[in-house]
């Protein structure tokens, strides 16, 4: 029997005492357990952070979709830190998703930007 790898991972990297950027990727088809992990991981990083401005880079190019819980989830967690989010990069490489990020634009604040190469997208977040 072959095991399906999915989840969410996550890194921060600080740029100066208030600014920071966030990596996500997202492997597989997301669980609502998989957010069940990564969101504590995310709310801790933000509590020690007055008026967090993220810059998030979105790696979605192994993700092969969400359960319907997990969609809830993630609608769940922008919706709670809309205001958060300055800037969202998302790398991927489907036509689908470069739809769904352009989308995005109008449902946040925060500008969205579809990307197939990681480099341009991590060159845009920090212009």
């Amino acid at each position: 029997m072959a095991l399906l790898k999915h989840g969410i991972t996550i890194g921060i990297e600080r740029y100066g005492d208030d600014d920071f950027f966030v990596a996500f990727k997202a492997i597989g088809t997301l669980t609502h357990q998989d957010y069940e992990m990564m969101v504590p991981v995310l709310e801790s990083a933000l509590a020690g952070v007055k008026d967090p401005d993220i810059f998030a880079l979105v790696d979605v190019t192994e993700l092969d979709g969400l359960e319907l819980q997990a969609a809830w989830d993630d609608l769940k967690l922008g919706v709670k830190h809309i205001r958060h989010f300055e800037k969202i990069a998302i790398v991927g490489k489907t036509t689908l998703q470069e739809v769904l990020a352009k989308l995005a634009n109008w449902f946040t604040p925060a500008e969205v930007r579809f990307f197939v190469d990681n480099g341009d997208a991590v060159a845009w977040l920090r212009d």
